[in-house]
C-alpha cells in the first residue's frame, strides 16, 4: 500500500515522545515530501543563513510507526525514488566548513535542476552531475535528539551512496521505529566541504523486511555491490575506529571469518570516504564502502548468513 506523510509533518528532533503522523507494515511504500535543510527559508540571493531561525535548521518529515517493530530488532528500507524541485540552494556561511576562517560574510546562491536531464545549472556556463540522495534519516532513540546530529539511530550522516536502489539497515530502539528523513541534496560532493546542492524532495521508501532479535550496532547500507558501515565521532582517529570496528563485526558475524581476518580484508579493499566534514565542531561522518563479490561463496549476498 503507497502512503504519504506531508512536508507540513516536520520536526527538529528524533524523539520518542513524539506521536507519528503515519503507520505502515512489512511490504507497504511510503513517499516523505521534505522541506530543504533551511525549512526552505533561503530562496532567494538575498536570503542569508544569518537572518534564519536557527531552531529551524534540517527538518525531517515524519515519523512513520512501522507496525510490528519492537526493540532489539532491524529493519530494512530501500530507497525507491528520489523527486527533486526544481531549485536548489547552497550557502556560506561565516565560521562554518572546512574553509571556515576564509569566509568573512554570508552568500546565498540559487541554481536550477533539471532532473529529467540529470544536471543542475550551478552557472551558465557550469553544469554538475545529478546525484540524488538523502543526508538525514533516522530510527528514533530512546532519547530526543536532534535531527542535525548523528549517532547510532543515524541521523544527519551525509553519505552519498543513500540514493535510490540502495537499502538502509536501522536498528531498532523503540516499538514501532519510528523513522523520520530529510535534508535531501541534489549533489553533494564527498565530505561536504562546506554545504551540499540543498534542496525540497518527495522520497519513496519501501519497507523491505523485519530482522527480530538481530544484533547492529549501529546503520549498515546495501548497494547492489557493495556493504557500507558508517560511523560518527569529534576527531579521525576515533571515527575511523569505530568504522573499522563496525564493518569487522559485520564481516565476522556474517561469513564466520576471524578478526585477523577481517582486519587484513577492510584493509584490502575496504574503500574510506568522509560523509561530511562541515560540521567538524560537531562530529565529523565516515562510511566504508566493502565489496559483496570478495567472498565468491555469496555469503555477503544477503544481510543474514543463509538468508533465504
Amino acid at each position: 500500500m503507497n502512503k504519504k506523510i506531508p512536508k507540513k509533518n516536520h520536526h527538529y528532533r528524533f524523539d520518542p515522545f513524539k506521536e507519528p503522523v503515519e503507520r505502515a507494515k512489512l511490504g507497504d511504500w511510503v513517499v516523505f515530501e521534505t522541506l530543504d535543510c533551511f525549512s526552505d527559508g533561503l530562496q532567494k540571493e538575498e536570503d542569508f543563513f544569518t537572518d534564519l531561525d536557527m531552531t529551524h535548521i534540517n527538518p525531517c518529515t515524519g515519523p512513520l510507526f512501522i507496525e510490528n517493530t519492537r526493540p532489539g530488532d532491524v529493519v530494512a528500507l530501500k530507497v525507491q525514488d528520489i523527486r527533486l524541485r526544481d531549485w536548489g540552494v547552497l550557502t556560506l556561511i561565516p565560521r562554518e566548513g572546512v574553509m571556515q576562517r576564509l569566509v568573512q560574510s554570508p552568500k546565498t546562491k540559487i541554481v536550477k535542476i533539471f532532473q529529467d536531464k540529470n544536471y543542475i545549472e550551478f552557472a551558465k556556463n557550469i553544469r554538475l552531475d545529478l546525484r540524488p540522495h538523502v543526508g538525514t534519516i533516522g530510527s528514533c532513540p530512546n532519547l530526543p535528539f536532534p535531527t542535525g546530529q548523528t549517532g547510532i539511530h543515524g541521523g544527519n550522516m551525509d553519505i552519498p551512496e543513500l540514493r535510490v536502489g540502495t537499502t538502509i539497515y536501522f536498528p531498532v530502539f523503540m516499538n514501532g521505529t519510528m523513522v523520520s528523513l530529510g535534508d535531501v541534496h541534489a549533489n553533494m560532493g564527498n565530505g561536504e566541504i562546506c554545504i551540499g546542492v540543498e534542496t525540497g524532495a518527495e522520497v519513496t521508501l519501501s519497507i523491505e523486511k523485519v530482522f527480530p532479535s538481530v544484533y547492529l550496532r549501529a546503520p549498515m547500507l546495501e548497494t547492489p555491490t557493495h556493504w557500507i558501515a558508517y560511523s560518527e565521532a569529534s576527531n579521525g582517529s576515533v571515527g575511523l575506529f569505530d568504522l573499522s570496528v563496525r564493518m569487522a563485526e559485520f564481516l565476522c558475524s556474517r561469513t564466520g571469518i576471524s578478526l585477523e581476518e577481517a582486519n587484513l580484508l577492510i584493509s584490502a579493499c575496504g574503500d574510506v570516504h568522509f560523509g561530511q566534514w562541515a560540521e567538524s565542531d560537531q562530529n565529523y561522518t565516515f562510511y566504508m564502502k566493502f565489496p559483496k563479490h570478495v567472498f565468491t561463496d555469496g555469503s555477503l549476498n544477503s544481510f543474514l548468513p543463509n538468508q533465504s
